[in-house]
C-alpha cells in the first residue's frame, strides 16, 4: 500500500502565478543551486527572502545566472554579493554549491515584462560597490612625541608607592 494522506481541497487559483516582489532591498539566502536544463551554462538559483522585518520574510525566488558568455557579469555578482568574488587566477572548475550554497546575499528585487505580456521576477546581486558622489576629505593624524604629552610620562620606581 502507498502513503495515503488527507489532501484536503487544494486552493489552485495562484498555481503558475507568483506575485512578482518589488523591493530594493532585501537579504536572501541561496537556498539551492542547479544547472538549468534548458540552458546551457547557466545556473538555477533559488532564494529564500530572510530578512528579519521584511514583508516578504520566507518568500522563494528564482534566477537563472549564466556563468560563461556576454552574461557571465551577473555571475561575477553573484559570487561577489555572496563574500565569494571570482579571481581569475583560481581553478576554471569549482565547487559552486561549496561556494554559494546557503549564503546571505542583499538584492534588489524588480519585474520585468516578459514577451508574453507577463511580469517576471527580476534580481539584481548588491555587491556594495556603489559609489558616492559624496567627497572623503582625507585628514592627516598628527603623530605626537612623548614630551608632546600633558602628562608625566616618566615610570615611578619608588619602592614605597601608598595608595
Amino acid at each position: 500500500m502507498g502513503l495515503i494522506i488527507n489532501q484536503g481541497k487544494q486552493d489552485t487559483s495562484k498555481d503558475n502565478n507568483f506575485d512578482v516582489i518589488i523591493s530594493k532591498d532585501e537579504l536572501v539566502q541561496i537556498t539551492k543551486l542547479e544547472m538549468d536544463p534548458d540552458w546551457e551554462n547557466t545556473l538555477k538559483v533559488t532564494l529564500k527572502v530572510i530578512g528579519q522585518d521584511s514583508k516578504y520574510k520566507n518568500r522563494l525566488v528564482w534566477d537563472r545566472v549564466s556563468f560563461s558568455g556576454e552574461f557571465s557579469w551577473k555571475y561575477r555578482n553573484l559570487r561577489k554579493a555572496a563574500g565569494v568574488p571570482y579571481v581569475e587566477s583560481e581553478s576554471p572548475n569549482v565547487d559552486i554549491e561549496a561556494l554559494l550554497l546557503n549564503k546571505a546575499v542583499k538584492v534588489e528585487l524588480t519585474a520585468r515584462k516578459g514577451n508574453d505580456g507577463n511580469d517576471y521576477q527580476s534580481i539584481k546581486y548588491k555587491t556594495n560597490t556603489q559609489t558616492t558622489s559624496t567627497p572623503v576629505e582625507v585628514v592627516a593624524t598628527p603623530v605626537l612625541d612623548e614630551d608632546d604629552l600633558p602628562f608625566d610620562t616618566t615610570p615611578n620606581t619608588e619602592d614605597n608607592i601608598e595608595w
